[in-house]
């Protein structure tokens, strides 16, 4: 997965589908092979999507089941839990920093829907902090 990825998964995407009530996704089973996965994001730009208030805002509804979702942010979602729960395991060090300055960023600049995030991706509040710099 590329960091761009958690990008996405804290904040990055979205369009298509309908809103769904919150609550923890469960991983997908299509995503068997988390580093196959992960390549459709190479080509994300994380920088691109966390500048953009209006896009970063339709991917954090998208992500807390509050909005619709394009591909992209669906795709991302998806993988969101998956990461939560192996901290990338096979994901690249590109992928993991990318991962960890789309959290961090959303930790510091929207700590309200960071809050909502860690709820529903962590509800314990432990596995994501493996990815924030604190």
């Amino acid at each position: 997965m590329n960091a761009k990825v958690l990008v996405a998964l804290c904040c990055v995407a979205v369009y298509g589908c309908s809103a769904k009530p919150a609550g923890p996704p469960s991983a997908d089973e299509e995503i068997k092979d988390l580093p196959a996965y992960m390549k459709r994001f190479e080509k994300l730009n994380v920088e691109q999507v966390l500048n953009n208030d209006r896009v970063l805002a339709s991917h954090i509804k998208c992500f807390l089941g509050e909005g619709p979702c394009v591909q992209q942010a669906r795709d991302l979602k998806r993988v969101i839990p998956v990461i939560a729960n192996n901290g990338c395991n096979g994901c690249t060090e590109k992928q993991v920093t990318t991962i960890k300055k789309s959290l961090n960023f959303l930790r510091t600049k929207k700590p309200q829907e960071w809050s909502k995030l860690v709820k529903i991706y962590d509800p314990s509040g432990t596995k994501l902090n493996k990815f924030l710099d604190v």
